[in-house]
């Protein structure tokens, strides 16, 4: 027969078992609410040039879209319409980024560079984020020097050198401790004869957070896990307490 001993034991032991399965709860993103940014150009000084803060930029909250018409800035010169958007839904907990450009030309005085179809996007929900930085052409020129081609639709963090330049990264993609992905559709670093600048072309950022009314639920299958330990805990609660009346 099991003493009283080891039945209040097997007792404790449902009950650790009940609060430890009711009490579990998906991990959710880091971020207290969805954020996202988004700009078409950006630029340290670059061989005497002005710097050039994010424009046009974009940032949610509160979001919505800004465009530019054309640039002559710094490094930076085209006729098109720059186009930066950013939006979220705190009550799904998602958010999304873009930054397009049709055509954009970059003067690094060593080296000049010509860019066409610009586009880069990030989309976030609270499992995570993806995006992508595009280009639909690009080439490098640089004196005394074959021309280099930017390859379209680049894989992830594709690097090109620039000889006597600096780097040139495709598609950059990295993600941040909290789930923040950040893309940027093409990123220029500079040697230090150039003041070791940094270019950013088409940048947009996501992430996205727990749903504003959600509360952490288990899954139906281990909330019926846990209600059943609940239940065999106070039943065996009051088989003790029948047991305790009629000894």
């Amino acid at each position: 027969m099991t003493s009283r001993r080891t039945r209040a034991r097997l007792l404790a032991g449902a009950a650790l078992t009940a609060t430890l399965v009711c009490t579990a709860g998906p991990a959710w993103a880091a971020l207290p609410a969805p954020e996202a940014k988004a700009y078409v150009v950006a630029a340290d000084a670059v061989a005497g040039l002005v710097s050039v803060s994010p424009m046009p930029a974009s940032t949610y909250p509160s979001g919505g879209t800004n465009t530019l018409a054309g640039v002559h800035l710094g490094p930076f010169a085209t006729d098109s319409v720059l186009t930066a958007t950013t939006s979220g839904d705190p009550q799904a907990g998602t958010s999304g980024a873009s930054a397009t450009v049709d055509s954009l030309g970059v003067d690094l005085t060593l080296a000049t560079v010509s860019l066409t179809g610009i586009n880069s996007t990030c989309a976030a929900t609270p499992a995570g984020a993806t995006g992508s930085g595009v280009i639909a052409g690009g080439t490098v020129r640089l004196p005394l020097l074959p021309s280099i081609t930017l390859q379209a639709g680049a894989a992830p963090n594709t690097q090109v050198s620039i000889p006597g330049v600096g780097t040139v990264v495709l598609n950059e993609q990295t993600t941040a401790a909290n789930g923040v992905l950040t893309v940027n559709a093409v990123r220029i670093s500079l040697l230090p004869i150039l003041n070791g600048a940094n270019l950013t072309i088409g940048h947009a950022e996501c992430g996205g957070a727990e749903p504003a009314e959600a509360v952490p639920m288990i899954n139906p299958q281990v909330a019926a896990v846990g209600g059943a330990a609940a239940l065999a805990t106070a039943a065996a609660l009051v088989h003790l307490r029948r047991r305790k009346h009629t000894a």
